[in-house]
């Protein structure tokens, strides 16, 4: 969250995930007066990696929009995101509304409702957001040696700060906040890249390969991104690999 220091007002940070500009943008105005910074994407498959380099308080989103509906949207988006969810969509029948909660919804309005009633769920859901751990919050996130504090753009390694692209960050996020979990190649296109991994190209390949590298020059030994042949990537922090550079 965000602080106007002239007021000592905290703002609290919304995505709106919505093809309709004219709503986005009546939505984005009448935020702005409630505490709210807003950022705005028209596009489902640009949803996940503008959640990473945002990492909103809360997300508003849409069923029916381009490149991918807001079921796909809300599941991809929960490899990275712990943070409410708010469905805004003009779907309203019973099947919809599971299937919205099944992927992963917090909330779920009708349109067309007013903007009013909107802020008042947000703000519901913040409140209650404010109470996870640690190890869900946006603000920050550590494992084994590195930590990483994504409204900063910070990442550590025992305790000392080091640089990274990025891209490189938004990889490292996506590992770490998916530690022990095989990502796959097409997993990292299309949260990273916005497009389908063609089976050829090796450009994430050759950036993880550096990160890797990176962080090993900087000292760590404990968390390990290891490649999983024939599925992907997989962030290891685990105790045995400590244990055997002590020994």
């Amino acid at each position: 969250m965000k602080k106007d220091n002239s007021s000592n007002r905290e703002f609290s940070t919304v995505m709106i995930v919505e093809d309709d500009k004219v709503l986005s943008e009546l939505l984005k105005n009448y935020l702005e007066k409630s505490a709210y910074v807003v950022h705005q994407v028209y596009r489902g498959d640009q949803a996940a990696r503008n959640q990473i380099k945002i990492q909103p308080d809360v997300i508003i989103l849409d069923i029916g929009l381009p490149g991918k509906d807001g079921y796909k949207v809300c599941h991809e988006l929960r490899s990275t995101y712990q943070g409410p969810i708010l469905f805004l969509t003009a779907h309203d029948s019973e099947a919809e509304h599971i299937a919205a909660y099944n992927v992963g919804a917090d909330d779920f309005l009708v349109k067309p409702t007013s903007p009013q009633l909107i802020a008042v769920h947000l703000d519901a859901l913040v409140r209650r957001s404010k109470n996870k751990t640690a190890k869900n919050s946006r603000q920050k996130i550590t494992v084994g040696e590195i930590t990483l504090t994504p409204s900063e753009q910070k990442c550590e390694v025992n305790d000392k700060s080091i640089s990274l692209s990025v891209f490189e960050f938004e990889l490292l996020s996506l590992l770490m906040f998916n530690v022990g979990k095989v990502l796959t190649r097409d997993d990292i296109y299309k949260l990273l890249l916005g497009r389908e991994y063609d089976g050829a190209e090796r450009s994430v390949d050759v950036r993880l390969s550096r990160l890797r590298d990176k962080l090993i020059s900087q000292g760590v030994v404990k968390t390990q991104i290891k490649t999983i042949w024939g599925k992907g990537y997989l962030l290891s922090a685990d105790e045995a690999i400590e244990q055997e550079v002590q020994d």
